[in-house]
């Protein structure tokens, strides 16, 4: 899995500032939060803000809260943006079902983020807003691991099936779970072992999706 994004944020609403941060912390992203933008280091890639906090662009590329729906929404992109996804083929999820739950969230093969679940309604949720976010991709992906319980797999399919219907043509596929519960990466630090089983349960079945 790729090192965490770092986001800039330049504004003095602490509102805002802490929606950002929530946000963020939920991708597993960094913040850089900074009162003004002569403040910000070059190294960072992209920054969020406010329009009406009259930041004036230098060499930095700003993503303005106005023009997207939501603090989440704005998030999402600019963490996508600081991993280099600008234009993408590719909008994959792939998610290991159990009591609890973890998913993958995949765009042109860079691990957007991970999360893991413990409420089936937050799952199809989110999945849903991935994929209505990512509409403009070519292919859409939906992984669902099936290895010990198929009927699990297919209503788990089903839920989600009718959360996106209306986002484009989205393949679901029901895949072979075996042995994702250790493998082929290095486990990241603070990463479940459901977020986990989900990013093997991608890498195993990759070509499937060529």
């Amino acid at each position: 899995m790729k090192e965490r994004a770092l986001i800039g944020l330049i504004t003095m609403d602490m509102r805002f500032a802490a929606k950002v941060r929530q946000a963020a912390s939920r991708l597993g992203a960094k913040v850089l939060h900074v009162p003004s933008i002569k403040e910000l280091p070059l190294t960072v890639r992209v920054a969020v803000a406010k329009r009406g906090e009259d930041i004036r662009e230098r060499g930095w590329r700003i993503l303005y809260l106005e023009d997207y729906g939501s603090v989440e929404e704005l998030v999402e992109r600019a963490v996508e943006a600081a991993l280099g996804v600008e234009r993408y083929r590719v909008a994959v999820v792939a998610i290991d079902p159990g009591k609890t739950m973890g998913a993958a969230y995949i765009l042109d093969g860079s691990v957007v983020y991970t999360r893991r679940y413990g409420v089936l309604e937050s799952l199809v949720d989110d999945v849903a807003h991935f994929l209505r976010t990512h509409r403009g991709a070519e292919r859409k992906y939906i992984l669902i691991g099936a290895a010990s319980d198929v009927e699990v797999g297919a209503r788990l399919a089903e839920r989600i099936r009718r959360a996106v219907y209306g986002e484009g043509n989205v393949e679901i596929l029901l895949v072979d779970e075996t042995s994702t519960s250790k493998g082929l990466l290095p486990r990241a630090r603070g990463m479940s072992r459901d977020e986990y089983s989900a990013l093997l349960l991608l890498v195993r079945n990759i070509l499937k999706l060529e």
